[in-house]
């Protein structure tokens, strides 16, 4: 799998983190996709930080909670996947009641990774998803007896300058001051830079 790397500089006089994120598809299912702050760093004025990951893909489990007005999703379980090989799997319910993935197979919609969630009831707020370098990039809360695929972006991503923290769901339609970014294993390195007018923008190659 190709590793990508992001250099972030902060020339303006703002305090805040740089976060990386995903737009999810367009998509008929009837759940909605959260996106969250994939990969989140603070950058004081006058400072950098560097983002580097594999784009090494699986499916996710974990529980969504609230801390001071905000929603986090922490992941339990991960297992490696594939979107062409193996890109289906079933979320059930072990013998003590707790989520868990079983039968990881091929079979799936080509391009996508496709979680079954099978008849099972859980007393606190379980969410499924995918992650690119292990770090979860949506989730979709879980509901028995429906079939969810995600599809995600392994080579384009956004980048925002502001307060979210890893983890933390992200409103991508409505972020103003963020840009796309689109890697390639031949151009594995780009760059933004938050300016001293507080816009963000591409970077020197």
């Amino acid at each position: 799998m190709p590793d990508y790397r992001l250099i972030c500089a902060n020339t303006s006089r703002m305090h805040g983190n740089f976060s990386i994120y995903q737009m999810p598809p367009q998509t008929e299912s009837i759940q909605q996709v959260v996106s969250l702050a994939w990969l989140s760093r603070p950058a004081p004025p006058s400072s950098s930080v560097t983002f580097t990951w594999s784009t090494a893909m699986s499916f996710v489990w974990g529980e969504r909670g609230r801390f001071r007005g905000r929603s986090y999703f922490a992941a339990c379980q991960q297992v490696p996947a594939h979107p062409e090989r193996e890109n289906l799997i079933d979320l059930t319910s072990e013998e003590l009641g707790s989520p868990f993935f079983a039968n990881l197979r091929g079979g799936g919609p080509s391009g996508a990774l496709t979680v079954r969630q099978r008849n099972a009831i859980f007393n606190y707020p379980v969410h499924v998803g995918i992650a690119i370098g292990g770090s979860a990039v949506y989730t979709v809360e879980f509901q028995a007896n429906i079939s969810t695929s995600f599809i995600a972006h392994r080579d384009r991503y956004w980048v925002t300058f502001g307060g979210y923290s890893p983890g933390e769901a992200i409103d991508a339609t409505s972020v103003t001051n963020g840009v796309v970014l689109d890697f390639s294993p031949i151009n594995p390195t780009l760059s933004v830079v938050m300016g001293p007018d507080n816009i963000l923008r591409h970077g020197p190659a």
